[in-house]
């Protein structure tokens, strides 16, 4: 499927806006990350799409949305003791959350009507970018889903629905990234190259892709606190507690030792696939592939392995946490920028 046309090729404003949205949707997923690290994703128990935009400024509006929050199994079972201040702090979170996503709203509307009125859109784009704003209005529908499971007698976020969440902002990151970059460096189909290296390219794709999905189980469950150890976890490869018969078939989504062990393991596969491929390339075929889009994928593939361990070993901390997740998005970024120089050949 080409998402855009020889048109779009011609106007810097479309590369700019796409470029633009691209880069939002990034800072939205890591602001997403930050505010489930803080504990903050609960702190606003209702939902106003359209009306909820100003946040309290007096006194008053703060302890009335304070005396709301009051209400919430979240505050009743968790933070019983939390005062006004600690209430800003992850109120703030959570609004600019919700915040920043009208603002891509706005971003992505505006300038949309303008390029179709103006007719200096090809009928390509239009059809990808209206596709790209059925899955902007999907995951603002999930996200609301996400936090009411949230606001029942168990005061946590459902692992499924954080996950699911995570997933269709991945799909609207890479088709926005993926739009980008042909924008930017065209699409002009590259018949001479190797088939089965496409492959292995969309193989390390999916396999980055369910790793990333894999981790948001870890965040929802916090099961990244279950072991801090690598590899081992306690004195076993594979811990006694792997399997809990009560969890039957989705004990490898709810038991959180499974979903650690899981996720470690998946993620040193991925790791040892893209490595030894990244490699062969740049040893074997360093003359037909482009070297500089390889060596970040080392890059970006060595930092978010070594991030991970760090991230166990010192117990889930926010930095590490934030930093692993942020390098996550770049080496699928940097896995697509990869495929699409085999791809392409350019402008």
């Amino acid at each position: 499927m080409n998402f855009i046309s020889q048109k779009d090729l011609q106007n810097r404003g479309i590369a700019i806006w796409v470029c633009t949205l691209t880069i939002m949707v990034l800072l939205m997923i890591l602001i997403g990350g930050l505010t489930r690290l803080t504990d903050s994703g609960l702190s606003m128990v209702d939902w106003k799409p359209l009306m909820g935009t100003l946040p309290p400024v007096s006194y008053d509006s703060w302890i009335k949305v304070f005396e709301k929050y009051k209400l919430s199994p979240e505050y009743l079972i968790i933070n019983k003791n939390m005062s006004l201040n600690e209430f800003k702090f992850i109120f703030w979170w959570e609004w600019g959350h919700r915040f920043f996503a009208r603002l891509i709203g706005l971003v992505f509307l505006f300038p949309f009507l303008f390029f179709i009125l103006k007719k200096s859109i090809s009928k390509n784009l239009i059809m990808s970018m209206f596709l790209i704003f059925i899955f902007g209005l999907f995951q603002a529908v999930v996200g609301w889903w996400m936090v009411k499971s949230g606001l029942s007698d168990d005061p946590h976020v459902s692992a499924y629905r954080l996950s699911f969440h995570l997933t269709n902002a991945l799909i609207i990151y890479c088709i926005l990234f993926w739009i980008s970059l042909s924008l930017i460096c065209g699409y002009n189909y590259n018949i001479k190259r190797s088939s089965i290296i496409k492959k292995f390219f969309l193989i390390s794709l999916f396999l980055v892709f369910i790793t990333i999905v894999s981790g948001g189980f870890m965040a929802g469950t916090d099961a990244g606190k279950s072991f801090n150890t690598f590899p081992l976890m306690g004195d076993n490869i594979i811990p006694d507690e792997y399997f809990i018969s009560e969890y039957g078939w989705l004990n490898s989504f709810e038991n959180t030792i499974a979903i650690n062990f899981n996720h470690r393991w998946l993620a040193s596969f991925t790791f040892l696939f893209i490595f030894f491929l990244m490699l062969y390339l740049l040893i074997f075929k360093n003359k037909k592939y482009n070297n500089l889009s390889l060596f970040l994928v080392l890059i970006f593939l060595s930092g978010q392995f070594l991030l991970g361990i760090l991230t166990l070993i010192y117990g889930v901390p926010i930095l590490f946490a934030s930093m692993h997740q942020t390098n996550s998005i770049l080496l699928m970024s940097s896995i697509l920028f990869a495929y699409h120089k085999i791809l392409y050949k350019g402008k």
